[in-house]
This record gives structure tokens, sequence and C-alpha cells, in this order.
């Protein structure tokens, strides 16, 4: 007692240096290091209990003393095991009540009080059935067969293992299946009977489930036991590689005095049944370093010297061999079990028996009730079948009008929309035939005229016949194609030509991949040509340049256009508008942004453009670059896409011109 609270202080005083951390991150550090180091198992325990502690928190208090007293087992110290378990008070979960049963089980084990390590057993095996604890059930079958094996009674050992191994399969235990396996074939070995052929069944069926699994440690506890019958059915070069196999893990896994003794002794066997005399001598004397006391050695001696023909030396070690044995059997005798084990089994059938029984009159009596539950519930149903029948009739008629509520809210919008785009469309058609650009065009045929040259005259009137039409038919529809578009672009810049008295240079310029035929809004391009001319080249001393690029940007799928000049730039412009005492927006431009805001709001794929002032290398305003982005979309599609947009006869889906 003593010791262990010396331990615990000292884990207490050590952690408590160390970070804060919240119980469930102590737990699961307690549940790690359970199994493979003591120390930090004792440390975070000791934090556990102390939390507890501050808490008043008994059942978490418990629970980490059992924890420990597990873990004391689990490293051979059953001392500090049963000083643990003194301290656990009764104030416990039923799945602790069981843990506190099989470790009282194991420590009276230890001390060869097997009557009442048995009676601790079953104790934990009668509450984890009536509980329904399954998952302890295959660890307390597993116990119960090993203090039964002590007694020497094979027939109930047995049993209990297979208990054990079936349980252990159907909970998926598979390290304890594999254990199980191991000791059944230690029990057949010699342990209560030598049967050859059942060791070597169950031996080799913990190593058949260790390698199915890749579970590497059992593998290599199994073939440490199941080497020793293989040598003993005569099988000494297997025997001899497996055991040679089994030594390349003791370290690793850390395998106990007792295992590696029987492994040296099992490549004595080995040696001599192959008749390697010195070789057997030299292991068995190995083996005797780590357990001087075994039977084997003086056993295997005496083989060796009978065959060599040493009949001195084999008596003596026969006499040796006689004289451990008989001690042995004695020892055997003392562990002698009384009729325990026999009547706690025909208790605990009793008592599954009187649960059943109270089961079934528990169940009688719940039928009877439902009974009348059931005609109650048929009542309440009906009346709530009737309840929901109205209740859905109501949200129904709710619904209905909510619906027609939000049909008519966007009939209205949708009446907004059409109007707004018939106000710009108009807006459109009287800036399309823009006076200023009907005299311009008209006063220079008419120049021409009077100049009599009466060719030039009649091939620009028969222009300006030919893009009034155009524009006449254009109004007609919502898109064009693109072969159109440009046909009037190239009209509508000829007559402007005119005006700049030929120092407008154009170009109209479409890359090999554009498709003639694509379809876009009609008359979209013209106005940002327009807004060039007038602000940009109209003010420009000396040669004027446009150009106009058509190229498709495949990435996005879309239409680009172009437009780029050489005029003064927007930034100079403005200064001469506000000079002229001119501030407003142009018109041609604030129509057709709201004719493009119109149809972007039917286009899942908008209509953009960018607007870049250009510089020379001196830093110098020189020009302007707008770019047009149309998604390219079939007649149909635009029709489509387009069509809650009404348009009447006589709007015109295109911006004005000057």
């Amino acid at each position: 007692m003593k010791a262990f609270l010396s331990t615990t202080l000292f884990a207490l005083l050590f952690i408590t240096q160390a970070q804060e951390r919240s119980i469930d991150e102590l737990k699961t550090k307690l549940e790690d290091y359970s199994k493979n180091n003591l120390d930090s198992a004792i440390a975070y325990s000791a934090l556990v209990i102390k939390e507890s502690t501050n808490s008043k928190d008994e059942l978490l208090r418990n629970k980490a003393l059992i924890k420990l007293a597990d873990t004391y087992i689990h490293f051979n110290l059953y001392n500090k095991a049963d000083s643990t378990v003194k301290l656990v008070s009764n104030q416990l979960e039923k799945v602790d009540e069981v843990h506190l049963f099989r470790i009282r089980g194991r420590i009276f084990s230890e001390k060869d009080e097997n009557d009442s390590a048995l009676e601790q057993l079953y104790r934990a095996l009668e509450l984890s059935k009536l509980n329904k604890i399954v998952s302890l059930e295959p660890e307390i079958y597993f116990e119960i067969a090993a203090i039964l094996r002590k007694n020497n009674d094979l027939e109930n050992c047995t049993k209990y293992y297979r208990y054990a191994i079936a349980k252990a399969r159907e909970v998926d235990n598979l390290d304890l299946e594999v254990r199980s396996n191991i000791q059944m074939c230690k029990v057949y070995n010699g342990w209560i009977i030598v049967n050859l052929d059942s060791s070597l069944y169950y031996g080799e069926r913990a190593m058949q489930l260790s390698l199915n699994e890749n579970y590497e440690y059992g593998y290599a506890n199994a073939i440490s036991i199941v080497s020793a019958p293989i040598i003993r059915k005569g099988q000494y070069r297997r025997g001899l590689e497996m055991s040679k196999e089994a030594l390349g893990y003791a370290e690793e896994y850390n395998f106990s005095l007792m295992n590696r003794y029987y492994l040296i002794a099992n490549l004595g066997f080995a040696y001599e049944g192959l008749e390697m005399y010195d070789s057997a001598l030299y292991y068995m004397q190995e083996a005797g370093k780590l357990r001087p006391e075994s039977l084997d050695y003086p056993r295997l001696k005496y083989r060796i010297y009978k065959a060599q023909k040493k009949y001195k030396d084999a008596l003596e070690a026969l006499e040796i061999y006689f004289a451990k044995s008989d001690s042995t059997q004695r020892n055997r005798n003392k562990t002698r079990l009384s009729n325990l084990q026999g009547r706690y089994e025909a208790n605990l059938k009793a008592q599954e028996l009187e649960a059943e029984r109270e089961l079934t009159n528990l169940q009688q009596g719940k039928l009877e009730q439902q009974w009348y539950l059931i005609v109650g519930m048929i009542v309440i149903s009906l009346l709530l079948g009737f309840a929901l029948m109205l209740v859905y009739r109501q949200r129904k008629l709710k619904q209905t009008q909510e619906i027609t509520k939000i049909q008519l809210q966007q009939t209205q919008e949708k009446l907004a929309i059409e109007q707004q785009y018939r106000s710009s469309e108009l807006k459109a058609l009287r800036s399309q035939m823009n006076p200023h650009f009907i005299f311009n065009a008209l006063n220079s045929i008419q120049e021409y005229i009077m100049l009599n040259e009466k060719k030039m005259a009649g091939k620009y009137l028969g222009k300006f016949a030919d893009l009034m039409r155009m524009y006449l038919q254009h109004s007609q529809v919502r898109n064009v194609r693109l072969e159109e578009e440009i046909k009037a672009l190239r009209l509508y810049l000829e007559l402007e030509k005119l005006r700049f008295e030929e120092t407008l240079k154009f170009s109209i310029d479409i890359s090999d991949d554009v498709d003639s035929e694509i379809s876009l809004p009609s008359l979209i391009i013209q106005p940002y040509v327009e807004n060039s001319l007038k602000h940009g080249l109209l003010h420009k001393q000396g040669e004027r340049i446009l150009t106009i690029n058509f190229r498709i940007d495949q990435a996005t799928n879309h239409l680009e256009c172009e437009i780029r000049d050489n005029g003064v730039g927007r930034k100079r412009s403005a200064e001469i508008n506000q000079m002229n005492h001119s501030d407003h927006q142009p018109f041609a431009i604030s129509a057709i942004a709201t004719r493009i805001n119109l149809l972007n709001s039917t286009l899942s794929s908008p209509i953009e453009q960018k607007v870049e002032d250009l510089y020379d290398k001196m830093g110098e305003p020189n020009g302007t670059s707008v770019i047009i982005r149309v998604p390219i979309l079939s007649a149909e599609d635009w029709e489509t896409k387009t069509g809650g947009l009404e348009i009447s006869n006589s709007d015109l889906t295109s911006p004005s011109l000057i």
C-alpha cells in the first residue's frame, strides 16, 4: 500500500508541471499506455484520479483505479494490482463492476487461491450476461479456463476455451481468439494431456488467423508455441526453423523469460532429433541458465546420453528428471478445486432460466397493455387524420394564394421590364435617324451634285439609301448575322468618311476562326464606333485611323469586337466638351447601356464591355480601345433568351448613330 501511494504521489508531482488536459484526453492516454508503458500509465492514472477528486466524480475515480490495476496485472505486478483494487469504492457502473470481479479473480489465481478466483470470475460472467456486456464475456471465459487448466480438468478447461474462441469471433476480438487457440495448443501438448494432432490443429489455426489479418504479434506468439508439438511430432527441420523465427521476434515483442526458455529448449530437442548432439547439448545448457529447475533439461540430457551410449550419465539425468517430476505433480495436486465450478454453472443456468421466465411474464403483461394501447391509437389516429386533412386543405389554399400572388408580382415585373425595353428601343430608333447624321450625309451628297460630280453623288446617295433600308430591316428583328452587322458598319463608315474629307482611314478585320453566320443583337457594335468618331477622332488633327477587329475567345465562347482609334482620348474629349458647355452623356451610349442591361437580365453569360485609354511612348494620350464581348448563341437561342422582352415591329434593337 505504501509503495503504491508513494508512486502515485511522485506521478502527481511530475504531471502537475505538464499542460492541463481534458478528462477525455487523459482517459485516451491512459488507455494507450496501459499495455506498453507502465510509468506513463501510472502518471495518467494519477492525473485522472486528481481530476475526479477535484470534481468529486467517484465513478471516474473508480474507473481509473480499475484500469490501473488491470495495467499492473498486464505487467505481472499482482501485489500492486491487489493494493489498487482495495482503494475502489462501491460506487461503480455495471461494466466497471464486471472488470473489478475479473481483476480480483486474476489476483486470487496468482495466489493459487483457485476457489476464490473461480468465485470472482463466475460473478463477473453472471453480471456480464445479465447486463448484456457481450464484449467482456470472451475474456472471462478465457480466465475461467485458465483456472480449470490448473486443476487438470480437461473437459471443462477445453469447453471454456472453446467458449472464449466462439465469443471472441462474435465480438471481433482477434487477439483473444488467437490466444485461446494457443492455449488449446498448450493443453493438448502436455499441460493436461498429450494429443499432438489436436495440439497442432489449434496451434496452426492460431498461426493462420494471424496471417490472414496481418497480426504479426499473434503470429510470433503462435509459432513460438506450436513449434514444440511439431518437434514432438518428429518434424524436426520445420520445428527448428519455426523456433529460430520465433526467437527473431523475442526482442521486438519482449517475450517472457519462460517463453524464451521454451524456444531455446525446442532448439535442443530439434537438434537431438536430427542427431546433432553437440548442438542439442549447447542449446539445452543455454535453456538451463534461464530455468535450471525445468524438467526438460534432465529429460533431454537423458535422451542424448542414452543415444551416445553414456549410460551412467543417462541414469543420473533420469533420476533427476523423476525427482523433479514427482515434485511438480505434488504441486499440481495442491491446486485441486472444490466443486465450485459445477455449482456456479448450475447457478448461472438457473438464473438464466429465471430471467427468461420473468421476461415471458413481462411480455405477456405488455401484450395486454398493448391491446388497449392499439385501440386507443386507432381512435387517436382517426381524429388526427381528420385534423391533418383540414390542416392540409387550409395550407393548400394558402399556398395557392401565395403562388397567385407571386405570379402576379412576376407579371408586373415582366411588364415593367418590357416597358423599359420598348422605351430604350424607341430611343435607339430616334437616335438611329439622328438629324445631324442625315444632314451631314445629304450635305456631302449635295456638294458632289453642285460640283457636277454626278457619279460620286449617285454612288453615295445609293449607299445612304442602302443604309437607311438596312436600319429599317434590322428594326424588325431581335438579332442579325455578323455578316449583316459588318455590312451595315462598312456603309456607315463610308458615309462618315465624307464628313472627315478623306482624313479618316478605317479597316474591319475578321479573324479566320470567326464564322460570319454567328448571330448577335442587331446594330450593337455601331454606337461604340459612333462614339470613337464623335469624341475621339472628330477633334483629332491630321490622319485619323479607326480599326475594328473581330475574334473568338475560345475559353469563354464569346465573340470579341475591339474598336481602336488614334483620337484625342477620353480625358481630352471631356475637356473639349466642357469648353463647349456640353456635360451630358452621349445619347447613343446611354441608350446602348440601358439596352445591354436589359439583355443581360435574360442571359446566363452576359454581354461585357471594356474601355482602355491608349498612350504613346512619351506617355501622351494616343486614342482609345473599346472591347465588346458578346456570348456566341444560335439565332434560336437568342430568340429563346430574349423572348420575354416583347418588341413591337416599330422597335429597333440597336443603339443610336450620330
